[in-house]
C-alpha cells in the first residue's frame, strides 16, 4: 500500500511539473527582432537600429502606445542613431555621433526626442540628457501597418526623410546633411557659460536643458521657433536667474532661433521671411522682444548692432506657476497667430500676422 501510495505521488508529481512546464513555455514572452534602416548622404552614413513589434491584434495608438508619455520607439533595447556627419533634422542642428531616439506621442502632435545616452534599455529614459526635440509630420493611413517600420528616405544626394509607421499612423520629418560647420556643444563649466568679463551665468551650468520647438503654419508658409528649456527647480526666475533690464537669450544654452518662410507682421512690425535670433529684455513693466540678425551663435553672444528690431510685448502674471520655460505658437485665423511665452508665473504674448499686401 505504502508503495502504490509512492507510486502514485510520484505519477502526480510528474504531471504538475509537466503542465508546469508546457504552461511555463506557453507563456514565454514573444521574441521581437532588431532591424535597422541606413542611407549614405553627402559622403557619410546614418543608421538607425530598433526593435521592431508587431500589432498582433492590439490596438496600438492611444492604448499600447500611450499619449502624453515618452515611448522608445520600438521594443527591447533603445532606439539608436548613429550619423557619421552633422545633420540638420527638422531644422535643428544634430552633431555628429550616436543618439537614442525617442517619441512623446499625442492625439494632435508628435515630437522626435534625441537623447545623447546610448546603449540603455528601452524603458530608462533621462530626460535630462534630451538634445533636442522636434515636431513630427503626422498624417493618417489607410492601410495598417502590421509592424513597426522605421526608414531612411533619400530625398538628394545630401538630404532625406525619417519616416516612423505603425498601425495607420504615419509620422515624418526632413533631414540634410549640416550647411554649417558643427562645433560640439561647450561644457556647461566653461567660458561660453560666462559674460564679458568672466561673470557667470547663474544657474546655466547646473544641468542640460533640452531643445525644443514648436511650428506654426500660416497661408501654407511654416514659422518655427526652436530654443532651449529650462526648468525652475526651485529658482526665483524672472528677477533673479532672469535679471531686469538685461538682454536674455530666452532659452537656455544656443541662442533661440526664429524661422519665418514668410513676411511677417509681428507686433505691427514687418519681419521679412529668413532666419534671426530671439532675445527679449524684461522690465518690471514693460518687456520687449529683440529679432536679431546674427544666427548659429550661443545665447549669450549678443551683438546690439545686429538688431533688426526691438517691439513691445504683453505681459501678465498667471495664477499657477510654469515650471518649464514653454514657448507656443497659436493660431487664430488662416493669416493671424499669436506668440506666447510662459515661464514662472509671467506670461508674455505678441500678435503675428502675414504681412499685408
Amino acid at each position: 500500500m505504502n508503495r502504490h501510495n509512492r507510486y502514485s505521488r510520484s505519477l502526480l508529481s510528474f504531471a504538475l511539473c509537466s503542465l508546469f512546464f508546457h504552461g511555463a513555455h506557453a507563456q514565454q514572452p514573444i521574441s521581437v527582432p532588431r532591424d535597422s534602416t541606413a542611407i549614405v548622404i553627402a559622403g557619410k552614413r546614418t543608421s538607425v537600429d530598433y526593435g521592431r513589434p508587431s500589432m498582433l491584434g492590439r490596438k496600438i495608438m492611444g492604448d499600447y502606445v500611450r499619449y502624453n508619455r515618452v515611448w522608445r520607439t520600438g521594443s527591447g533595447k533603445s532606439t539608436t542613431l548613429v550619423t557619421e556627419s552633422g545633420l540638420e533634422l527638422g531644422g535643428l542642428e544634430i552633431p555628429m555621433g550616436s543618439y537614442s531616439l525617442w517619441t512623446l506621442p499625442s492625439e494632435g502632435h508628435w515630437k522626435l526626442i534625441i537623447n545623447k545616452e546610448v546603449g540603455q534599455w528601452g524603458t530608462v529614459y533621462n530626460p535630462q540628457q534630451d538634445l533636442a526635440r522636434i515636431n513630427l509630420q503626422k498624417k493618417k493611413l489607410t492601410k495598417p501597418v502590421e509592424k513597426l517600420t522605421l526608414t531612411l528616405e533619400r530625398g538628394s544626394n545630401s538630404s532625406g526623410t525619417l519616416r516612423i509607421e505603425w498601425e495607420y499612423t504615419s509620422l515624418s520629418v526632413p533631414f540634410k546633411a549640416s550647411s554649417i560647420p558643427i562645433i560640439a556643444t561647450p561644457s556647461p563649466r566653461d567660458s561660453a557659460s560666462r559674460l564679458p568679463g568672466g561673470q557667470r551665468i547663474p544657474g546655466d551650468y547646473i544641468d542640460v536643458s533640452p531643445r525644443d520647438s514648436v511650428t506654426l503654419v500660416l497661408g501654407g508658409k511654416k514659422i518655427v521657433l526652436d530654443y532651449g528649456r529650462p526648468s525652475a527647480r526651485g529658482r526665483k526666475i524672472v528677477g533673479g536667474l532672469v535679471p531686469y533690464n538685461r538682454v536674455w537669450r530666452t532659452g537656455a544654452n544656443e541662442a533661440t532661433r526664429f524661422v519665418t518662410e514668410v513676411d511677417l507682421e509681428v507686433g505691427g512690425m514687418v519681419i521679412p521671411r529668413g532666419s534671426y535670433t530671439l532675445f527679449t529684455l524684461p522690465s518690471r513693466t514693460q518687456w520687449k522682444m529683440i529679432i536679431n540678425k546674427q544666427t548659429g551663435q550661443w545665447g549669450t553672444e549678443y551683438d546690439p548692432r545686429q538688431d533688426f528690431g526691438r517691439i513691445n510685448i504683453e505681459s501678465k502674471q498667471l495664477k499657477a506657476p510654469v515650471e518649464k520655460l514653454t514657448v507656443t505658437l497659436e493660431q487664430r485665423t488662416q493669416s493671424t497667430g499669436l506668440l506666447k511665452i510662459e515661464w514662472e508665473k509671467t506670461s508674455l504674448s505678441i500678435p503675428i500676422a502675414l504681412k499685408s499686401n
